[in-house]
């Protein structure tokens, strides 16, 4: 696909959907608490502004501050276990088993020991620190064993080694997993709100569709869709900035033909 037609596709795809959103309201007629428009869920949005900000920033709290722990800690673990083949066989198997286990399952007997605001944040950390760790794993372990053997033969150190050869090289790895631990981390911290919560995005959806407003409702489920674009599109640019040789042109970019 040309770059022409990737700019146009970028606003004209969500224009389609809300065109054909609007087309079932035309032609079917749903009751307002089934299926609203596209223009009542903006209103709707507009008019809660203030009540929608307020629950947006609980949600966003509990995600950066899961994604922060679980970037920390997967970061320490998956540098013990790309060493250590000992703390692999130790660790490895719980991280795998922490992720077998339903959230929903869960997070309801974390709600019972703990305060709930300190439970989204755990939950959201427990869902995101899966793809840190396995991606930094394999990103530390696929360096160049070559460089590394060649860097070390000339008087480098250990640290020093593992610092400026195996960390970049596990960089674009790395970056991958943080993509999907930065939306896995919305989703743990509403599943959490789901079960026990008194404010937050999660916790607005549950009221508002059990109150039949099914338009406040798709609102926030909009601001919540947003949020993880956004922190996404975060990550994105942090990679571009680190790795800044991974998006330039590999081809002239002028053109061949006279």
């Amino acid at each position: 696909m040309s770059r022409a037609w990737r700019r146009l596709a970028l606003p004209v795809l969500p224009l389609g959907g809300l065109l054909a959103w609007q087309a079932v309201i035309w032609l079917e007629r749903p009751r307002d608490w089934l299926l609203p428009s596209p223009g009542a869920v903006w209103w709707a949005a507009w008019d809660h502004r203030d009540r929608l900000w307020f629950h947006a920033r609980a949600t966003l709290t509990e995600t950066l501050v899961g994604l922060g722990i679980a970037l920390a800690a997967g970061l320490v673990l998956a540098a013990g276990i790309a060493a250590s083949r000992a703390l692999e066989a130790a660790v490895y198997p719980w991280v795998v088993a922490s992720q077998a286990v339903p959230i929903l399952s869960l997070a309801p007997v974390m709600a019972v020991w703990l305060d709930y605001t300190l439970t989204q944040i755990i939950v959201a950390a427990l869902l995101c620190v899966f793809p840190v760790i396995v991606t930094a794993v394999d990103g530390l372990r696929g360096g160049d064993a070559t460089l590394a053997r060649t860097v070390r033969t000339l008087g480098a150190s250990r640290g020093w080694t593992w610092w400026h050869v195996t960390v970049p090289a596990a960089l674009p790895s790395l970056f991958s997993g943080l993509k999907l631990a930065a939306v896995f981390a919305v989703t743990g911290a509403v599943v959490a709100e789901y079960v026990g919560a008194d404010r937050g995005l999660g916790y607005l959806t549950e009221i508002s569709t059990a109150q039949f407003e099914t338009a406040l409702a798709m609102a926030a489920i909009a601001v919540l869709g947003l949020i993880g674009v956004l922190l996404f599109l975060l990550v994105a640019l942090a990679e571009r900035l680190a790795l800044p040789h991974r998006h330039r042109a590999t081809r002239p970019t002028w053109s061949t033909h006279t």
